[in-house]
């Protein structure tokens, strides 16, 4: 039997009511909680699937060893000796890995000039191929052992055909040395071209004519010789 507080028996009615009471305090607290629950997960594990989150590891990249690093322009001096060409110095300038040039002065048998040039290295290796473009102009060069050579015996003297200039093209091929960063050792054979300029032809023709009476024009000769040359660079950076 259940007894009313009031001191009478309990209604069923009133039964009911407690009943009530207690499910609506029980659903309160499950609200409650719930918030809380959920707050208590990481927002951005909800969006992903559980096999993505689970043995994800991120890690730093790294540089690649192997990866050549970027070209910077070198710059130097070039030793060069070698036949015709004779001995020269020249400045350096070395813009791309394969690409290389120089300009400077020179001196053979025959006078002194300026020469420059272009180099180009295929591979780039300990030991490399080379080939080699150059351009090079002789000043009043001492034609006179030229002369001896044409005529196959020695010239008399002729003031308008001692002191000439003259133009020198030369290709060749060979190999590059580089036993560290500041020192390269080369060399090549190859083929020149000469073009020689005689402003005084008269007296050139009169010389080997005997014939005072004889005009001409100015003259341009034109021969070619073989090329081999040695030489040293030595790079600041």
């Amino acid at each position: 039997m259940t007894i009313n507080p009031r001191g009478g028996p309990a209604t069923p009615g009133l039964i009911k009511g407690y009943a009530r009471c207690a499910r609506a305090v029980t659903c309160l607290l499950m609200l409650a909680l719930a918030p809380g629950a959920r707050a208590q997960q990481d927002p951005d594990d909800l969006d992903m699937p559980a096999s993505e989150t689970e043995g994800t590891v991120v890690t730093p990249s790294t540089p690649d060893a192997d990866a050549v690093p970027p070209w910077q322009t070198r710059y130097g001096v070039r030793l060069a000796a070698g036949a015709p060409e004779g001995v020269g110095l020249s400045a350096v300038i070395h813009p791309r890995r394969w690409l290389r040039a120089h300009v400077g002065a020179t001196r053979n048998t025959l006078g002194f000039g300026a020469r420059g040039g272009l180099s180009l290295i295929p591979l780039e290796l300990i030991i490399s191929p080379l080939l080699e473009l150059e351009y090079g102009y002789y000043f009043n060069a001492d034609y006179e052992k030229l002369l001896t050579q044409l005529h196959g015996q020695p010239t008399t003297p002729a003031t308008g055909i001692r002191r000439v200039g003259y133009h020198q093209v030369a290709g060749s091929v060979g190999l590059q040395f580089s036993p560290s960063r500041y020192v390269t050792l080369f060399g090549g054979v190859g083929i020149s071209y000469w073009f020689i300029e005689v402003a005084n032809a008269k007296t050139f023709i009169s010389e080997a004519e005997d014939d005072p009476e004889i005009t001409a024009r100015p003259l341009n000769l034109g021969l070619s010789s073989p090329v081999a040359k040695l030489g040293l660079l030595v790079y600041f950076n």
